[in-house]
């Protein structure tokens, strides 16, 4: 095999080297250790000084969003309140007045029928509100039978015919569509009692205005969701009662 002495005195002297050079090497390592525990912190440093930015800047936003949004609330109160559902009483008492003012059958909509002279087994079709009319009908018949067992002697109360838009008028307002004219005076009462409630909200709105500007700029108060609570504080109320 040859002769191995060189190689092995060579062996043996690395490995007296070794021991040497053991402190160098604990001092590389303990010096990267420190170095990379520094770069950790530094990235540390930098992640919670963005994440501490990111927060400033989003609550900078919600502060301006929040302002205007209290302006906008603000400015809403230069609006008179109810206007539409006011204006909804106002025409829907209008067209009960008009019904008890007009003669004879009352109807919601005057249509003219035209006669045909079509062929023998062939029918005419409906336009969609005069098909609306056709099936509220029967309905208003057997209302109206009802009526006169209970109406007035004489026959004096009129029947009054509907159609999908009305409806729906008394729907909004949440009131059953009269089906006689003895029917109106009781409903006017309730749509005056309903108007009522609006203009002393309007009063209330007008008493409370500046107060309540200063409150939603200041203090940031929300009518909206105010109003809402009130709203089902009321449904719930009402509910309960029923029962």
């Amino acid at each position: 095999m040859g002769d191995m002495g060189p190689i092995i005195a060579e062996k043996e002297e690395i490995s007296k080297r070794i021991p040497e050079t053991m402190p160098e090497r604990n001092t590389l390592r303990d010096e990267f250790r420190a170095k990379e525990q520094e770069y950790r912190k530094y990235m540390d440093e930098v992640r919670a000084e963005r994440q501490k930015k990111s927060m400033e800047e989003r609550e900078a936003r919600n502060k301006e969003y929040d302002l205007v949004r209290r302006q906008r609330a603000a400015d809403k109160l230069d609006e008179q309140p109810h206007v539409a559902e006011m204006t909804l009483i106002e025409q829907t008492m209008a067209f009960c007045k008009s019904l008890t003012a007009s003669k004879g059958p009352v109807v919601a909509e005057e249509k003219k029928e035209t006669s045909y002279d079509l062929p023998d087994g062939a029918e005419v079709m409906l336009k969609k509100e005069d098909r609306e009319e056709f099936y509220y009908a029967p309905t208003v018949a057997k209302k109206k039978g009802k009526a006169k067992k209970g109406g007035k002697e004489g026959g004096s109360a009129k029947p009054i015919r509907h159609n999908a838009e009305t409806f729906r008028l008394f729907d909004q307002l949440k009131l059953d569509a009269p089906i006689t004219t003895d029917e109106i005076p009781a409903l006017l009462e309730k749509l005056e009692a309903q108007l009522e409630e609006y203009k002393e909200k309007v009063k209330v709105w007008e008493e409370k205005r500046e107060e309540l500007k200063k409150k939603i700029l200041e203090d940031g108060f929300d009518p909206a969701s105010e109003e809402k609570k009130e709203e089902e504080a009321e449904e719930k109320a009402a509910e309960k009662a029923e029962d």
